[in-house]
């Protein structure tokens, strides 16, 4: 499976985004990090959206990366 260096890239972005929204959602969620300037309701929205994003774009990594499965096999 020989991957072009804009395949690879675009692979690196999308997990380091990946990597980056889970880990707002957890800060967000489950921590007081900027609790002074966004709090109450906002910071749970704000979570949910870090995590929806994240599972967005994991399903289309995932959806990139599924058909050149299917044709190695």
């Amino acid at each position: 499976m020989k991957k072009s260096p804009i395949e690879l890239i675009n692979l690196s972005f999308s997990t380091l985004m990946v990597l980056l929204t889970i880990t707002g959602f957890f800060v967000f969620f489950f921590t007081d990090l900027m609790s002074d300037r966004v709090f109450g309701v906002k910071r749970y929205i704000l979570a949910i959206i870090f995590l929806a994003y994240a599972v967005y774009r994991s399903y289309r990594m995932y959806g990139v990366l599924k058909p050149k499965v299917d044709k190695e096999i």
